[in-house]
């Protein structure tokens, strides 16, 4: 037997980055995100955000000092942002590290796909938090979510996992944003 095993190591290794879709094929819109690492995807949602609320009004604060918000208008809103990037395997998108502690207005959720951009915007004060025994719940209007400890020894910071199908496309975002610095 005539084995090049060069050429047959290669052929695996290919294969298996097929398999764990590493390619970099960028022909979506949105593709690279695929190489980004959580934090990058949180800022560029926050830039997004950012510049659209600068466009509506003032921001007096960024969240460059971190505070409980990522965005703080003229008028005193303060704006959470969280965002994530489908899952691999699932149609559901993981936002991590939100504190129902902290002290915002709103929680904006972008979820990212290869293709387009989805959101949720949650008002802090009709959000109830709910402890019921070791489970934490986010609970708004028609929505209920079980918040995640981020880890198990963590009390601070949770995890929202959210299905695309209860988040809405992006087509109105700017509009909802306008209308809420604007109240």
């Amino acid at each position: 037997m005539n084995l090049d095993i060069d050429k047959e190591f290669l052929n695996i290794i290919e294969r298996k980055h097929e398999q764990l879709n590493l390619g970099k094929d960028y022909r979506r819109k949105f593709s690279k995100i695929k190489d980004f690492e959580g934090n990058a995807i949180g800022q560029i949602g926050e830039s997004l955000v950012k510049k659209i609320i600068s466009n509506i009004t003032s921001i007096i604060d960024d969240g460059v000092i971190h505070t409980e918000y990522d965005i703080k208008t003229e008028s005193g809103i303060c704006f959470e942002i969280k965002t994530a990037r489908k899952g691999r395997k699932n149609d559901t998108f993981q936002f991590n590290g939100i504190n129902p502690n902290y002290n915002y207005n709103y929680l904006i959720c972008l979820g990212i796909t290869e293709e387009e951009l989805f959101y949720r915007i949650f008002l802090k004060s009709s959000i109830k938090y709910i402890h019921n025994g070791q489970k934490h719940f986010l609970i708004q209007e028609d929505f209920e979510k079980q918040l995640v400890k981020m880890n198990p020894n963590n009390l601070v910071n949770y995890k929202l996992t959210i299905n695309k199908k209860e988040l809405f496309r992006i087509s109105n975002f700017i509009d909802e944003i306008r209308g809420l610095c604007n109240n």
